[in-house]
Parts: C-alpha cells; structure tokens; sequence
C-alpha cells in the first residue's frame, strides 16, 4: 500500500519554465515542493512536530477497534433513511465504538453481551435525534451495527442477543417487520418505542426508535422507521470488506499515515469518548457539527485522522479549497461563535474562533487549509490552541 507521506504535502504543478542566457525557454517536467515549513517561526510548544510511524495494532482489543473504525464507514446513518433524524443526541456523550456491551450503553440492557458475543471483531452505534439539546421531546434511532467472525456465528449470536433483550421485560411482545420477517423485534403495547435484531451476513444488526413525540404508542409508524433504516443498512454493509482472519491479529492502524501527521490525544485530557484513529467514510462524522454527508464529496475526502485535531486529506486541492470555503470560520452566521486573532505568524488560509454557551466561552477552535489538507484543532484556552494549531501545520506539511 502507498505510503500517505508520499503524495502528500506536494503542491499541484507539472512545469518549471526557466529562462536560458541564449533567451530561449525550456520546460522541465516535475513537481514542486513546498518549502520546508521552519518550526521556529511558530511557537508550538511541547507539541509533537514530526510524523511518527504508528504500526500495527499490538494487542486483540487493538485490532478489534481498528476493525470498528473502518466498519463505521459503511454503518448507514439514521438521516440517510429519514431527513428528521437532524441532530446526533448528544445529551449523553458515549463512544460510537462497539468492542463489548459497554459501547451499547443504555441502548440496551443486556447481562449476557459479552458471554453470547465473546467473539465480537467490532461493531459501530449511531444515535440521531429529531430535535436539538434544547427540545424537551424528539424522537431518536439507534443503529448498532456488530461483525463477527462469519454468518454462522451472527445467525447464533443475533437471535440469543434478541432473546436476552425481550425477556428483559415481561410486557415485551413479539413483532413482526413485515419486509424483514427473518428480523426479530419486539415492543411493549404502551410504550412508543421498538428494538430489532437483523441478522445479515456476518453482522448483526440492532435498531432501536424511540418516539417521545408520540400521543399514542403507534406500531405501524415504528415497524415502518425501522424497515426504511433497514432499507439504507443493510447494502452499505454489502459493500464493506473485513479484514480476513489471517490479517486481523496485527492490523495496521495507519496504514496511508494521515495518523502519523495527527496530534495524539493526550490520554490524560481526551477531547472525545472514542479512541485516535482513521476513517474514510461515515466514521469520520463524528464530532463534526454537520448533518449531512456532503463534506465527503464537497472535499473529496479518502483519508481523515482523528486525534487531538482532525486532520482532512483531499484527492486533489481544488477539492481541499472546496471544503475549506465551506467550514471557512469567516461565513459562518451563527450566533454561537466569536472570532479570535489567529496563531502569530501562521502562513495560510486560517480561522480562529471562541465558541459560546449563552454568551460565555466554553471552547477554543481554529481551522485551516494548507494544500490537500483541511483541518480542525480545538482547545479550552487560546494559548493551548495556538501551540497546537501551529504543531499541527508544522505535521502536515512536513516532508
């Protein structure tokens, strides 16, 4: 596989013309380098400055979330099936990341996860809310999506997981999803809400709707939300390719290595409940403030490292120009930002900014766009976020 570091930082040319003594003109075919960016004109602190080789996942619980971060990007989002789905819920931050029963959170209560699904390669959950923090009521989907090691052990795990789950509750009854009839799913008459368990392949397939909104428990209406999630799921997963089993002990965990030129998440002060790692898809929504998957095409994206700031790498620069125009600090409207001085000395396409909570400071952030590059670099104060901001520059364009 290419190494990242080898089509990037490289500034888009095909032509150096130079001028002989004789007046005549030469074209010389080849690519120019950007510059070696000098560290000591920015003040980046203690921060790491040079791309780090990261290797392969060294342990089975390394692998198994590897696995997850590149199974996210083929986990269909509760929007793609239905435009109400607005907003990830975030009332209750937890990891999107499935490696036990711990990533289901609340979604599930079940004391026998790990036992039933002690072979669990990874597994990926999304929740989505029709309305903001601020509502009182909406109603929120959860798409877990869980890979084992093949179709016959989903086609055991899916139904004992299910099992587990209805007996949970003796008000649970059965329901049938009528263009799902192998699905199993099951709800309580006076409770507006439904879980199922889609066996499909080697995935396993929770869905969970809850309807706040609801006046009255509507059956018809929540079979029919969970059948159209099914409908955008279950082809997404057609298309993923798991890591076979003779490759899965040692993984790469950066095998382009856009995480080698991504700041590390300081252990001590994570920015997220979900580990570093790299994505090239749906995964990569995490976080980011958007509610749609335009950034993807918009930017062009294939390979974004998320650490302690999130690193974007474009095809080409037209497409990185694209995606910065779009989160360029600059045109946003919103009442919820202030803007702030950039780092000192920074070169390039840059946007600082406060974010406010009822007009107090409650975070730091600066994006930037150098090359192929797009990036996003957070923090509580505006020291901290110039130093790292500047280290992160410093990553990407180092050679």
């Amino acid at each position: 596989m290419r190494s990242f570091a080898s089509r990037a930082p490289l500034l888009c040319g095909v032509a150096v013309v130079l001028a002989a003594a004789t007046g005549c003109t030469t074209s010389v075919s080849g690519q120019p380098v950007r510059q070696q960016t000098d560290p000591g004109g920015l003040e980046v602190g203690n921060y790491q400055i040079a791309p780090r080789m990261v290797g392969n996942a060294k342990t089975d619980k390394q692998s198994r979330i590897r696995e997850s971060q590149r199974l996210s990007d083929y986990v269909a989002l509760p929007f793609e099936a239905d435009r109400d789905y607005a907003y990830e819920c975030s009332d209750d931050v937890r990891p999107h990341i499935v490696t036990n029963h711990k990533g289901l959170g609340d979604i599930l209560i079940n004391d026998t996860f790990d036992e039933v699904a002690h072979d669990l390669r990874g597994g990926w959950v999304d929740t989505w809310c029709t309305g903001s923090d601020s509502d009182d009521k909406h109603r929120r989907l959860s798409i877990a999506v869980l890979e084992l090691p093949d179709a016959g052990r989903a086609t055991a795990v899916g139904p004992a997981l299910e099992h587990d789950d209805f007996t949970y509750n003796v008000d649970n009854r059965a329901v049938t999803l009528p263009k799902y009839p192998d699905s199993k799913a099951h709800w309580r008459p006076n409770v507006a809400s439904i879980g199922s368990w889609t066996v499909h392949d080697r995935y396993v397939v929770f869905i969970k709707v809850v309807d706040e909104l609801a006046a009255a428990p509507d059956l018809l209406d929540l079979t029919a939300r969970t059948e159209r999630m099914l409908d955008v799921a279950l082809p997404l997963l057609d298309r993923f390719q798991p890591t076979p089993a003779d490759r899965f002990e040692h993984l790469p965990l950066d095998p382009d290595g856009i995480l080698g030129r991504t700041l590390p998440t300081n252990p001590e002060e994570p920015m997220r409940p979900d580990p570093d790692g790299v994505y090239t898809g749906r995964g990569a929504l995490q976080s980011l403030t958007d509610n749609d998957l335009d950034f993807l095409t918009v930017g062009d994206i294939d390979l974004v490292g998320y650490g302690d700031a999130l690193v974007f790498h474009s095809r080409t620069g037209t497409a990185a120009r694209a995606l910065w125009d779009r989160w360029n600090p600059a045109t946003d409207t919103s009442g919820d930002r202030r803007s702030i001085a950039p780092p000192p000395g920074f070169p390039g396409d840059i946007g600082c900014f406060a974010v406010l909570d009822h007009g107090h400071v409650v975070a730091n952030q600066c994006n930037f766009h150098v090359d192929r590059y797009t990036v996003q670099v957070g923090a509580m104060n505006v020291p901290e976020l110039y130093q790292k901001t500047s280290a992160e520059y410093v990553l990407v364009t180092s050679r």
